[in-house]
């Protein structure tokens, strides 16, 4: 499932395109034309929270949110695509490769400057797995959503970007924190130390990390983590692997998310700290 981590690896894995210049940019499904883009180099390829950047030398940049759908690949020239062509909504080419997003919801060719200015990237919060993340600055945006369950408000890109339904349920197992409760419920030490949890774990499931070495996102402490990657998520009706209680899930926020949670680890709490 693309979360922050998601995006970070996908940038690093692209990285043999940086530094080249394009010789073919196609949006199969008419989001623009990168026609006056063949010949520009590929400046930087970056992500922000759940979101790809690839800048190019002319000041445009494609932005690209692969929400619950799109994955994007890298391929060597003449090797074969491993998903049908019909679902391909961008196709970026330099000699020798060519990046390949499928069925991504969010494609936009942004004009020279609009970076700094667009709404939608300028909501972002603090990117957890970026270089100089503010955690000061997301607990004051937490802090916002006073009113807002703990589960909600910690997937709110606005606040902090980055953290989606696996890392939800996953790190606020970790602290013990029940996602249902009010973030008025929890005091500024517990979402602090919340928060330098959450950029660690997610730091160790970059590429190039000894735990992402050894295979796929690792959220559980311990030493049977890489046993037992995951503590809660999609463990509806399993035992909690601490205290032995059904895990259980429950949907949560407008948009219904799942959440996975163990009732006894994760006690509720006063709605008022």
């Amino acid at each position: 499932m693309p979360e922050g981590d998601t995006l970070h690896n996908l940038a690093t894995v692209l990285t043999p395109l940086v530094g080249q210049r394009v010789v073919r940019l196609e949006f199969p499904r008419g989001h623009a034309s990168g026609a006056a883009l063949i010949g520009e180099g590929i400046d930087r390829i970056e992500a922000r929270g759940k979101n790809l950047l690839v800048s190019f030398s002319g000041g445009s940049t494609l932005h690209v949110h692969l929400k619950m759908t799109g994955v994007v690949h890298l391929y060597e020239d003449g090797e074969s695509w491993r998903r049908s062509a019909s679902q391909a909504v961008v196709i970026l080419g330099v000699k020798g490769f060519e990046a390949v997003c499928f069925k991504a919801p969010l494609v936009r060719l942004l004009k020279p400057g609009r970076v700094k200015t667009d709404r939608q990237l300028r909501a972002l919060g603090p990117d957890l797995l970026g270089p100089a993340f503010d955690g000061h600055e997301a607990l004051r945006r937490l802090r916002e959503l006073d009113a807002e369950e703990l589960g909600v408000a910690v997937m709110t890109q606005s606040a902090v970007a980055g953290i989606g339904n696996v890392y939800k349920s996953e790190l606020l197992f970790n602290r013990h924190l029940d996602p249902f409760a009010l973030v008025s419920s929890v005091g500024d030490d517990e979402l602090a130390e919340f928060l330098a949890h959450a950029r660690t774990v997610m730091q160790q499931n970059l590429i190039g990390s000894a735990l992402k070495a050894r295979g796929s996102r690792v959220t559980r402490p311990g030493r049977d983590r890489l046993r037992h990657p995951l503590s809660v998520y999609g463990r509806l009706g399993e035992p909690c692997f601490d205290c032995g209680t059904m895990i259980r899930m429950k949907r949560q926020g407008a948009q219904q998310r799942s959440t996975y949670f163990c009732p006894s680890c994760q006690p509720s709490r006063p709605s008022e700290r």
